[in-house]
């Protein structure tokens, strides 16, 4: 497998469960554009779901306050409140509820927050959940998700959006995956939706947004944003598009990997050209057929570049 075809196999499984966040506190956030017309209703299986059908357990170690006034239940010391599958974990936890209902209107984690499901485990300082608006924003100075295949860290928060069913990251994202891949972005969003067929929870589309780079210890690769179709296999990488390997670079405006038919395509901004830098290995007898270099062409992928996907075999002997 080439290089580009190498890289989106590593880009799509790493950042298809990476992310829940944003940056700064929940009112300030931008709701993530729906990129699809499946339905978010897969929304209650990832978390909370305050005031919905499943009933809400809270305890401490240093016992909980009901301010009937202030409308709010506060529980102080190894807090914890569980609902379904999910827990929140803090040192203190602060529920508000409406006037004449039992429908919890926020909920706020103070200290030491962790919070909990089957598969993930998210660290931070903070986490605000706001019913209006089904968002959940974590916020800290060592944020950090962690599941079985990688560990997630950003800057400035972790939100995820129930309705629309994104969970998206902000501010200095690091993906570092058990093999040592690493994945860096100012932003990554995931988008979610239920398969009709399995009824399983799974990924639609991925993004990856500004200063792009993606490290697997063999290549590397930065753009401006990558953006990933699960179901096509399709990864497409747009804005100074840089890949390396080894010595050899390719340059070019836009990136089109398929993994599926095994075709990777660098191509250039419109009246530009690709380029690329290809040095041969040290040791190896040089060929008396020089490579080609690049050249435009009269179809509309004037002067785009199609990367092999098979490893190039020993040339014969003259």
């Amino acid at each position: 497998m080439s290089s580009p075809a190498r890289l989106a196999a590593v880009l799509a499984p790493a950042l298809l469960a990476a992310a829940l966040l944003g940056a700064g506190t929940a009112g300030a956030q931008t709701e993530p554009a729906q990129t699809s017309s499946g339905s978010a209703g897969s929304a209650t299986d990832a978390g909370f779901d305050f005031g919905g059908s499943q009933p809400i357990e809270i305890s401490a170690d240093n016992g909980i306050e009901w301010n009937r006034d202030s409308k709010t239940y506060v529980a102080h010391g190894n807090a914890v409140a569980s609902q379904g599958n999910t827990e929140i974990h803090a040192d203190m936890l602060v529920a508000y509820y409406s006037a004449g209902t039992s429908q919890i209107d926020r909920v706020l984690a103070e200290g030491s927050v962790k919070i909990m499901n089957p598969t993930q485990t998210a660290y931070g300082d903070r986490a605000d959940y706001d019913h209006a608006r089904r968002l959940l924003v974590m916020t800290g100075s060592a944020l950090k998700i962690v599941d079985p295949n990688q560990t997630v860290t950003a800057r400035d928060a972790f939100e995820y959006w129930q309705d629309q069913d994104a969970l998206v990251a902000k501010g200095d994202v690091k993906v570092v995956k058990t093999d040592g891949t690493a994945i860096d972005g100012d932003r990554v969003t995931s988008y979610f939706h239920k398969n009709a067929d399995t009824g399983k929870r799974e990924p639609f589309q991925v993004k990856a947004e500004g200063h792009v780079r993606i490290d697997t210890g063999k290549e590397t690769v930065t753009c401006d944003r990558a953006v990933y179709d699960p179901a096509t296999e399709i990864a497409v990488l747009t804005g100074n598009v840089v890949m390396t390997q080894n010595q050899n670079v390719f340059k070019g405006a836009r990136a089109e990997i398929d993994m599926k038919k095994g075709i990777s395509r660098l191509m250039p901004a419109p009246g530009a050209r690709v380029i690329s830098t290809i040095h041969p290995k040290q040791g190896n007898k040089p060929s008396t057929n020089p490579a080609p270099s690049a050249a435009p062409s009269s179809s509309s992928n004037a002067g785009a570049v199609a990367l092999d996907t098979v490893a190039p075999q020993p040339a014969a002997n003259p």
